[in-house]
């Protein structure tokens, strides 16, 4: 017999819970953020379709991709090793990353912090933070 009586259940939040509006600074684009709890925002935004205008957005919605941006206690994720955003992301792409940010705190501050020591190695091998080099 399963005893539930000390076990702790999450509503996990995915792709469909997102809500998008036109994007509030880049024309024929959308956007949407979801709070995802613990601090943790997510950020969704495309072009309309396959005429992206000026802006910069890596993700073309008519052909389901989107670029995508997480926040913890208002401060970027770095989503990759060389940017804080992750670009032509697909629905599936975003569902398995909101996955890895929701559920047991201790299960998404490994995977947040994994990401930092990531983007921090990367930087290292590169000297990026050396003050002597520019």
């Amino acid at each position: 017999m399963n005893d539930t009586k000390n076990q702790t259940f999450y509503t996990i939040k995915d792709f469909i819970d997102l809500d998008f509006n036109a994007h509030r600074t880049t024309n024929n684009a959308i956007q949407a953020k979801l709070d995802l709890g613990n601090g943790i925002q997510i950020s969704v935004v495309s072009h309309k379709d396959n005429q992206p205008s000026f802006g910069g957005l890596y993700g073309n919605a008519s052909n389901g991709t989107y670029e995508v941006a997480v926040f913890h206690n208002d401060d970027f994720v770095p989503l990759s090793v060389a940017d804080d955003v992750i670009g032509w992301q697909t629905k599936d792409d975003i569902n398995d990353l909101m996955d890895k940010l929701q559920g047991k705190p201790d299960k998404i501050h490994d995977f947040i912090d994994g990401l930092h020591l990531a983007k921090s190695k990367f930087r290292a091998d590169l000297n990026l933070d050396n003050p002597h080099i520019n």
